[in-house]
């Protein structure tokens, strides 16, 4: 294998990973109605309810 499968595969595995942690993020806030805070593309830093999130 070389390390550009390496790099992809890890990659991959990552993702994964990062996304599961988001969703339990979400979920652990609900339970306590509690807020996220993100920034839109512009930059722009918002407070939003985890309520108003949609875990998959």
């Amino acid at each position: 294998m070389n390390s550009v499968q390496k790099s992809e595969d890890l990659s991959g595995k990552i993702k994964v990973a990062l996304d599961k942690a988001i969703e339990k993020l979400i979920a652990e806030e609900k339970t306590r109605d509690g807020y996220l805070v993100v920034s839109d593309k512009k930059g722009r830093v918002q407070k939003i309810p985890a309520k108003d999130f949609k875990v998959r």
